[in-house]
């Protein structure tokens, strides 16, 4: 995995008064908390009305939101983020964005608590792009979308994935919760100018007008990505190593599929997976 992309992470602590609101909260337990930060700062509206400007942190009733962030300096190239979030009562909603300019060179995170039967303590991480590696507490966990039990207390929740600018989020976990982390991973730098590279710099299809022939269906057809490029792993794993690379519009061998991979033969005799986020299984 890119050393960079592990280096670069965006660290903050989410101090969660999470469900010990009831302070604030005590007179009215359809009344959630929303804390929003953003860089640059920006003006937040909720369903289209202006609520204030980040750093902002105030209550709202419980529900479902639009949330808009709007940056003051529009000048500055920082394109505006909107998005659905949920306000649960009694507890805090936490937003937190880098704002770039463009939506693939943007970043963030949000995260709130959903109540769930007993008491039960649950994780839910998901990323955009998916198939980004989970670790928690140091230890890698799955690929995103993940959900899964957890212990009660503090966590750090890592998310990376290749070509992009990881992210570390530090969450409290409260019994009869679930926490729900929803990230935004940025484009790396690295990424953002890499060129496009031809098959024969990176061991993808040499075969001269192999993007151009048909394989016998089923096959997978790969599509556009950030990178101009798809990585071909040994294994069903971002963690896995990389063994070769392939172009957009490119179509290869289908062999078998697991949850978010495809294997197929992207050279003669040579099989890896890719991730079925940028590719798609022709029948």
């Amino acid at each position: 995995m890119n050393r960079k992309t592990i280096l670069v992470i965006t660290i903050f602590i989410i101090a969660l008064g999470f469900v010990i609101y009831k302070l604030a909260f005590a007179k009215g337990a359809a009344v959630a908390g929303l804390k929003v930060i953003s860089s640059p700062n920006a003006s937040v509206y909720l369903d289209d009305k202006f609520v204030g400007k980040t750093p902002y942190d105030g209550q709202k009733a419980s529900g479902t939101y639009l949330i808009k962030l709007a940056p003051e300096d529009s000048e500055g190239g920082s394109v505006p983020w909107q998005d659905k979030i949920i306000l649960s009562a009694g507890a805090l909603t936490y937003v937190k964005k880098e704002l770039g300019p463009s939506d693939l060179t943007s970043g963030g995170e949000v995260v709130y608590l959903e109540k769930i039967a007993n008491d039960e303590v649950q994780l839910t991480v998901s990323s955009t792009p998916d198939a980004a590696v989970v670790s928690i507490d140091g230890l890698e966990k799955g690929i995103t979308p993940l959900n899964l039990p957890i212990t009660e207390g503090e966590h750090d929740v890592v998310v990376n994935s290749t070509g992009f600018i990881g992210r570390t989020v530090k969450i409290k976990a409260v019994k009869g919760f679930r926490v729900i982390v929803n990230l935004q991973l940025a484009l790396s730098p690295e990424a953002q100018v890499s060129p496009t590279p031809t098959a024969s710099q990176t061991g993808a299809v040499t075969t001269p007008g192999a993007s151009e022939i048909e394989p016998q269906k089923p096959y997978v057809l790969v599509k556009d990505t950030p990178t101009g490029f798809l990585r071909v792993r040994l294994d069903a794993s971002l963690s896995a190593t990389e063994v070769g690379q392939l172009k957009p519009g490119v179509k290869v061998p289908y062999l078998d599929e697991k949850s978010g991979w495809f294997q197929v033969t992207y050279e003669t005799g040579k099989d890896g997976w890719i991730s079925s986020r940028y590719a798609e299984k022709v029948e």
